[in-house]
């Protein structure tokens, strides 16, 4: 089943102008190489990627499958992500492949994990192990609620790893708007001892 047309999929917008090369976030200066919370703070991941602007039909593709719990959406977008791994190949070669986990209770109301629906397709089209090594373990205030700086503070040990390893990870979501996400988790991955961290996801707020 076709979830989207080919003529609205080409339409789909890559990010444009001048980006951090670190996280992808937007630069004043098109003349500079890091952001200013790229050059100024020292990040879990090494490198952080998205498919395109959230405030686009990627933003809408992500709002169906999270919110109306649309989730044929998946295989489209995991394929989008899985092709721009292959041809791109923005990361240096990746062992595993895992996923932001949710909160016991968040799961229970939604049904399902996007970023486990997501992260489980591209493994299988791009033939990398993928497991779950990240639990959430507490709930949270909803992320888009909250300024940066209370994101942060908000998932400050919220992530515990379930499995250790030295494998270079590639963690996946459907978002990245501030990196708090992101960037908590690959924190509590480098505690677990993975060597190298990639992020990859859907849409750039």
């Amino acid at each position: 089943m076709q979830v989207v047309c080919d003529n609205c999929a080409s339409e789909l917008p890559s990010l444009q102008g001048a980006r951090c090369y670190r996280c992808q976030g937007s630069l004043d200066d098109p003349s500079a190489d890091l952001c200013r919370g790229c050059g100024t703070s020292s990040w879990g991941f090494d490198l952080a990627r998205s498919l395109g602007p959230y405030n686009s039909g990627w933003g809408e593709l992500v709002r169906a499958l999270k919110f109306g719990r649309e989730r044929a959406i998946t295989r489209f977008l995991s394929t989008r992500m899985a092709s721009y791994l292959n041809t791109e190949q923005p990361f240096r070669a990746i062992d595993l492949i895992t996923y932001v986990p949710m909160s016991r209770r968040a799961l229970r109301l939604r049904g399902f994990n996007q970023a486990r629906l997501l992260a489980l397709s591209v493994g299988h089209m791009a033939n990398i192990p993928v497991c779950g090594v990240l639990l959430k373990n507490r709930d949270t205030t909803a992320q888009t609620t909250l300024s940066a700086n209370k994101r942060k503070a908000n998932l400050h040990g919220a992530f515990a790893v379930v499995k250790s390893g030295k494998e270079r990870v590639l963690l996946i979501d459907d978002i990245y708007t501030t990196g708090s996400t992101v960037e908590e988790c690959s924190r509590t991955l480098r505690t677990g001892g993975y060597k190298a961290i990639f992020v990859l996801t859907v849409a750039r707020a």
